[in-house]
């Protein structure tokens, strides 16, 4: 999900943490298998309340990225968006995203 090293929110490349973006010990998993990780530096992972752990706004934000990179990576071109979306449930138990984002 993410090509450099540095934090996702803003950049730095000082205190970074990796953070599992659908967490759980089965997601926690899956995450790894599927690339979905971030970089986050300390203050935008869990050492204020603006951190991702703390910060809902945050969280939904990276886990609606996360699916499009996901139905984008791992689903079949010319399926539905319904199906899209079904097949990241299948994989992740909850969807992020409306349809009418995957932008078909």
């Amino acid at each position: 999900m993410q090509q450099k090293k540095v934090c996702y929110v803003c950049g730095t490349d000082r205190g970074l943490h990796y953070h599992h973006i659908f967490y759980g010990t089965a997601n926690r998993k899956k995450s790894d298998e599927d690339g979905m990780g971030i970089y986050l530096c300390g203050y935008h992972h869990n050492l204020s309340a603006d951190g991702i752990h703390f910060n809902r706004n945050l969280d939904d934000m990276v886990k609606q990225q996360a699916e499009k990179v996901w139905i984008e990576h791992y689903c079949d071109k010319d399926l539905a968006p319904e199906e899209k979306i079904n097949a990241f449930i299948k994989r992740y138990g909850t969807n992020y995203l409306e349809e009418e984002e995957l932008g078909n």
